[in-house]
């Protein structure tokens, strides 16, 4: 299954939960929330009322408002779950190497398993991060960048600097590759298909002429 809970508590503090959500049998919890991703993932936020989601979820709306304070409160749970299930996926593909290109390469790579494997997960995290509604973008885009810093720093800290040409600024080349990557969500996130097999292909190929252009001479 898609769904994992939060097994220390940290949930219900965080975004304002009723404990009793989780004394609920694991198959009702997960009915609930997989079927939330699957509205937020084909909704907007605004589109996505409470009423749909009782109705996917199989609950009555009152017993909704019950297990979780608001819309905004069940949205931010997903939001931070499907990061935290994204990040564990991630953190998986990751092996010992000092080529900032194969670290790069694992992260990409093991986003596409996850692409494959929660699909409609990985459709909710797309839609939220291009979320225009102001109740929730400011949070959202406040955690993208507060990951995306740590994200940069878990790539270049084990990274070999000695392996690139003189003057290449690594920070700036990996705001290019993000830029180059958040192109290709932007463009699943369009037409609301995912397409991990091309992102794959794309981005391997692209990993060789950046090797070609920004590494020395010995090192490709």
């Amino acid at each position: 299954s898609d769904f994992r809970k939060y097994q220390d508590g940290k949930g219900i503090r965080r975004f304002g939960m009723n404990g009793k959500f989780f004394a609920l049998p694991q198959e009702r919890q997960e009915q609930i929330i997989n079927a939330a991703y699957g509205v937020f993932s084909r909704n907007s936020y605004k589109n996505a009322s409470m009423s749909r989601l009782a109705d996917a979820g199989g609950v009555s709306k009152s017993l909704l408002f019950h297990y979780f304070l608001n819309k905004k409160e069940l949205y931010l749970y997903l939001w931070e779950h499907a990061c935290r299930l994204y990040r564990e996926k991630v953190r998986k593909g990751d092996t010992q190497t000092t080529d900032l290109f194969e670290i790069l390469c694992q992260r990409v790579l093991a986003g596409c398993v996850f692409m494959r494997e929660a699909p409609t997960i990985y459709l909710f995290i797309l839609r939220a991060f291009f979320e225009e509604n102001p109740e929730i973008r400011e949070e959202l885009q406040n955690h993208y960048k507060t990951a995306y810093l740590h994200g940069t720093e878990d790539i270049r800290g084990p990274a070999d600097m000695d392996l690139f040409r003189p003057g290449i600024d690594t920070r700036l080349l990996l705001e290019e590759i993000n830029g180059y990557l958040l192109s290709c969500y932007w463009k699943m996130f369009s037409t609301g298909e995912l397409n991990p097999d091309s992102l794959e292909k794309d981005f391997l190929k692209r990993v060789g002429q950046w090797k070609r252009v920004y590494l020395k001479e010995r090192n490709h």
